[in-house]
């Protein structure tokens, strides 16, 4: 049972003062107003009790009995007590206006015996903690229905940016669908935890999207490229991480795109070794490297298999990252050669 708040409206020191030594008695937290109107004020205020004690008793507690229907409104797990006497004239409480009444409340009959009030507290307060639990176990479940809609919206979203660039470049229709199942392959394959392996994916679903800001010609070309069209064509890293860096639900996915083309020996300038960050995104570029290699382009068709192979463990610790050069080996290759390390 925890300690609960309990309002008392009563204007007559006696059966305050019996009260307040049956509720401090349990450890609870007593609070008395003298009237209706001071009881209104006081939930206005915002101080919402758990249980209201209403002294029938005293002619002051029905002045502003709207305290009663605010209560609810306020608290609907929320318990009322009344105090009653032998002979005082009540039946029920009515609301101006009529509406809908609020349940009747449970009676303390005065003379108070001390054990029976206290029997009757514990059980409403019982009654309180047992219905909060059920309102929290519902907002709980509500919650996790409502992230649930929320990453499903994100990942709908997400498909529908990548789907931008595929549908402007034939040769990268699919690749970032591809990349995004060989991410998954490779954290599962590094055992990495379930939130990095999805930032992980949304990046490769994503990181081409700054090439909506290249030109479709410069895309397309076949003949050499000059340095300043290389240059346009790689800024679409540093595009694309601003275009994500402007969603506050894919902030954290902005460096792994903006440093997808990094070689591994320069990520440190950019990245904190110790932070996920830093190996998800040398995951991305091999992922990203492997799939180009496997892939024919406009310029070229799809590199052969020994040559992919040698490509990535030449670069493993300079221009990869050597743990996911081996974990793209692993599971691409047959039988693969441990990739080559820095010192």
């Amino acid at each position: 049972m925890f300690n609960a708040r309990i309002l008392v409206v009563s204007d007559r020191p006696d059966v305050v003062s019996e009260l307040d030594a049956i509720i401090g008695g349990g450890a609870h937290i007593p609070l008395t107003v003298p009237d209706g109107r001071e009881a209104l004020q006081t939930l206005e205020d915002g101080l919402v009790p758990d249980v209201v004690i209403s002294d029938l008793g005293s002619p002051r507690s029905l002045q502003g009995i709207e305290y009663v229907w605010r209560f609810r409104e306020l608290n609907r797990v929320g318990r009322h007590l009344a105090v009653v006497e032998s002979g005082a004239p009540f039946s029920g409480f009515t609301r101006a206006g009529g509406g809908e009444q609020p349940p009747m409340p449970s009676v303390l009959p005065r003379p108070f015996r001390a054990a029976e009030v206290k029997a009757r507290l514990d059980a409403a307060i019982d009654r309180v903690d047992a219905d909060l639990r059920a309102v929290r176990g519902e907002m709980w479940r509500e919650m996790q229905r409502m992230q649930r809609a929320m990453r499903e919206m994100q990942r709908e979203t997400v498909k529908a940016l990548a789907a931008t660039v595929a549908a402007r470049d034939p040769f990268m229709h699919g690749h970032a669908t591809r990349v995004a199942e060989l991410c998954r392959r490779i954290a599962a394959e590094l055992r990495l935890g379930e939130e990095q392996a999805t930032l992980l994916e949304t990046a490769a679903l994503l990181h081409e999207i700054g090439k909506a800001s290249v030109p479709l010609e410069l895309l397309h070309k076949t003949a050499p490229l000059s340095r300043a069209e290389l240059a346009r064509i790689r800024a679409h890293a540093a595009v694309g991480a601003d275009i994500v860096r402007g969603l506050p639900s894919l902030t954290r996915v902005a460096p792994l795109i903006e440093h997808q083309g990094t070689d591994h020996a320069d990520l440190t300038k950019h990245l904190d070794p110790g932070a996920p960050e830093f190996l998800l995104a040398g995951v991305l570029r091999v992922a990203d490297v492997w799939d180009a290699m496997v892939s024919p382009r406009s310029y070229r068709g799809a590199v052969p298999p020994e040559s992919r192979e040698a490509a990535l463990r030449a670069g493993a610790g300079t221009r990869f990252h050597p743990g996911a050069v081996e974990a793209v080996l692993r599971l691409t290759c047959p039988d693969p050669r441990p990739a080559a390390r820095t010192p």
